[in-house]
């Protein structure tokens, strides 16, 4: 199919990271690239002179050296470099602040997640000294795994940012595979209530995946995720911007939209797009879906019940509520992190206010907030059937109680409390912030749902590698451009 002025050899449809990365790719490569956006959808909120953004997990947060220079070697950019005006100037306490990972808190226990394992270990000794064996052998056997995985690897460091690619069937049924398949619901039984959570609440900070069957090698990476540093002088929105500004010098197009009607494909014609209220139509040779995959799967037309198969491997379970906090320094307990993931009470479910995550803007930082004051995003969990049926002030209480509890004398310090943006977003297709559970036992080296769905139709999403946080939907848009310019050259 040739390109018209509605239409280009690829469309992505939605424009989230891993569509952004692809199409930039692809755009490089001498390849017609056209992005629909979702019309009215932004991914930061300029408030009052403060700046929020909201997030799925802390990988988007903490922005790793090695996700950057793939993505550099890939697109020829400068991004482990600041180049904004005022970024030199942060302190190095500000920088420290930022590259010392996040505060896990419990009813009985606040542990901080610190790069240096000496310092990490002093933190859980203090915490749980009534199981200090058991805790060490625990750790004692993600380091043989860590080491695992530089042998199988042959570098310096474990893989722990980009999965294994998938094997053929050939490969996977004659070879050894040297990891153990124990989950860690099962590992973890003989440990306290406390140290339990502790652990699921750092596995479900750096990715978008609830499950009591995760494979306990793949816990071990992603626990071990702080020992390799940081860039806080990079945020995501910053990142997608610069990705952005190559997609467009690469030539690829922008068009704004409201919502899909139905997706049409055809041997010949190819794959065209239909609008709602809208009679314009695109046209394009394959198509990148970018988007939640139950938000947009009943568009699919006669390839619906085709995509179905994979929707129900994996399966929203809380959508993530954001609420926006205008509030000044004094208020911060002293110690607190500008990352931290909070339970208030172990025996009641995640919901409704129990489970935070929290997302302080740095001490001085005036692109996020004015001088004396910090920009707060509370992430609260919300059972995803529940959307629409609560009121979201009602559901604004259980979360009012917590942070009170975090922050003593809160309601004093307050500029603000804002929720228009929630309001307006999350029920968009474009909105991304959820908590998946796998619906079946899923192989940790493989992704969950695959990139290429059916001929000519791929997806990039947090479903893909929904563990690896950021990583999964760097290597979703690498992957899916490669697999693109490999069967059209």
């Amino acid at each position: 199919m040739k390109p018209s002025r509605n239409g280009a050899e690829v469309i992505v449809l939605g424009s989230g990271l891993g569509g952004l990365i692809a199409g930039a790719v692809l755009a490089k490569n001498n390849h017609s690239v056209l992005l629909l956006k979702e019309k009215g959808y932004q991914f930061t909120y300029p408030l009052r002179g403060y700046r929020f953004e909201p997030f799925s997990n802390f990988s988007e947060k903490r922005l790793r050296p090695s996700l950057l220079k793939k993505i550099s070697e890939s697109l020829n950019l400068s991004l482990t470099q600041a180049r904004e005006e005022g970024e030199q100037a942060r302190t190095s306490f500000n920088r420290s602040r930022s590259a010392a990972g996040f505060q896990v808190i419990l009813p009985k226990a606040r542990i901080d997640i610190l790069p240096a394992r000496s310092l990490f270990e002093k933190e859980w000794k203090r915490e749980f000294p009534k199981e200090v064996g058991r805790v060490e052998e625990f750790y004692k056997e993600l380091d043989q795994i860590q080491n695992l995985f530089k042998r199988v690897s042959g570098k310096s460091d474990p893989p722990s940012y980009f999965p294994l690619q998938r094997r053929s069937f050939i490969t996977s049924f004659f070879s050894f595979d040297p990891f153990p398949k124990e989950k860690m619901g099962k590992k973890l039984q003989p440990f306290s209530r406390e140290f339990r959570e502790f652990i699921q609440l750092q596995l479900i900070s750096w990715g978008n995946l609830y499950s009591d069957r995760f494979p306990v090698s793949l816990a071990a990476p992603i626990l071990f995720n702080e020992a390799n540093g940081s860039n806080p002088d990079l945020d995501l929105g910053r990142l997608e911007r610069e990705i952005l500004n190559e997609f467009l010098k690469y030539g690829g197009r922008i068009e704004e939209i409201d919502r899909v009607k139905k997706v049409d494909w055809a041997w010949r014609k190819g794959i065209t797009l239909l609008l709602e209220g809208n009679p314009r139509a695109f046209g394009a040779r394959s198509l990148i879906l970018n988007s939640p995959l139950h938000r947009i799967s009943s568009v699919m037309g006669k390839r619906t019940k085709e995509l179905s198969k994979w929707q129900k491997k994996i399966k929203p379970l809380y959508v993530m509520i954001p609420l926006f906090f205008g509030i000044r320094e004094k208020v911060v307990p002293v110690g607190m992190k500008d990352l931290l993931i909070s339970i208030l009470d172990l025996e009641k479910p995640y919901d409704d206010g129990n489970v935070l995550f929290l997302s302080l803007s740095a001490k001085g930082d005036e692109t996020r907030a004015p001088e004396g004051k910090r920009a707060l995003t509370v992430e609260s969990l919300m059972i995803a059937e529940k959307w629409g049926q609560t009121l979201l002030i009602d559901y604004q209480e259980g979360v009012m109680k917590h942070l009170y509890h975090l922050f003593p004398f809160l309601e004093n310090y307050i500029e603000f409390v804002d929720s228009k943006w929630t309001s307006d977003h999350v029920p968009k297709w474009s909105y991304p912030h959820f908590l998946y559970e796998p619906a079946s036992d899923f192989y940790w080296k493989e992704a969950i749902i695959p990139t290429r769905m059916t001929r000519n139709i791929y997806f990039v999403g947090k479903e893909n590698f929904p563990s690896w946080g950021l990583a999964g939907e760097i290597f979703s848009g690498l992957t899916v451009a490669q697999q693109i310019m490999k069967q059209y050259p």
